[in-house]
């Protein structure tokens, strides 16, 4: 996700955030289809860079060093908060890393296995429609004070596709 704010305006490239969704519902589907379980070992591994340092995520790395010079893809800039698709990011890193330590170091593959395909579903939902389960958590923690409120006017928006 592209920070790329101007007078305080927050930015991202949304077609970033759909490769990175790709790539996610890809890596995932991948392990589970194949039961590779190192697979969920680098989705988890990509997505724990991608929220904790964008600029140095695999995805963002990929789409902006390949894709977007290859003129395949094409940046789309709106105004949107950055910190729930991180948050998203980060929530899915669980989800992952709690894959990859049950499938890697227990006897009970389909629970890791489950962790794995809620990754999955929640990354197609918002890959196909739109809707981030994730910025919606998000958003309603920071309307308790739990986490910082988005950095917006109005309330939590659905983009859709």
């Amino acid at each position: 996700m592209d920070n790329v704010a101007s007078a305080g305006i927050p930015h991202l490239d949304v077609r970033l955030l759909k490769f990175s969704q790709a790539c996610t519902v890809l890596l995932t589907a991948l392990a589970f289809i194949t039961q590779q379980s190192w697979l969920v070992v680098v989705a988890a591994a990509a997505l724990a860079l991608s929220a904790a340092f964008p600029a140095a995520g695999p995805f963002r790395l990929l789409y902006r060093g390949i894709f977007v010079p290859l003129h395949v893809l094409s940046p789309r800039i709106v105004e949107d908060d950055p910190a729930p698709h991180r948050f998203a990011q980060a929530v899915g890193t669980v989800f992952l890393v709690a894959s990859s330590i049950v499938l890697l170091g227990t006897q009970a593959a389909p629970v890791g296995w489950a962790l794995d395909l809620i990754v999955f579903a929640l990354s197609t939902l918002n890959f196909t429609v739109g809707f981030c389960a994730g910025c919606f958590v998000y958003y309603h923690l920071g309307r308790l004070g739990v986490l910082p409120r988005v950095r917006y006017s109005g309330s939590f928006h659905w983009r859709g596709v």
